[in-house]
């Protein structure tokens, strides 16, 4: 297992319940940020494969904005459907003033 972690934002530049698309290693990833805390997800709803980029952020759970499919930002689990699969989880580390996003998923 890789331990490789990349910077992908400065502190401060992702808002409360604010998003961020990040491409890494040919993957889509979303960066978010709920309840003062960063989180990496796979930017890939599992119900219909759309992407979750604009769907609702808050209290650590991002909601699908294409049907509302809810997932847990801490570990991708569902919340509610209409899916039952979870999404794919990213480390995410501060390093000084930087966020830095790991390379290999918590879970794929």
């Amino acid at each position: 297992m890789s331990d490789e972690f990349i910077s992908v934002a400065k502190l401060g530049e992702i808002g409360e319940n604010g998003q961020r698309v990040l491409s890494i290693g040919g993957r889509s990833i979303l960066l978010c940020r709920s309840n003062g805390e960063y989180f990496a997800i796979d930017n890939m709803c599992t119900h219909e494969f759309s992407p979750l980029q604009g769907g609702m952020v808050g209290e650590c759970m991002i909601v699908c904005p294409l049907h509302g499919a809810e997932f847990d930002l801490r570990t991708g689990d569902v919340i509610s459907g209409p899916t039952y699969d979870p999404i794919a989880t990213y480390p995410v580390r501060i390093s000084g003033d930087s966020i830095e996003v790991g390379l290999t998923p918590n879970r794929s």
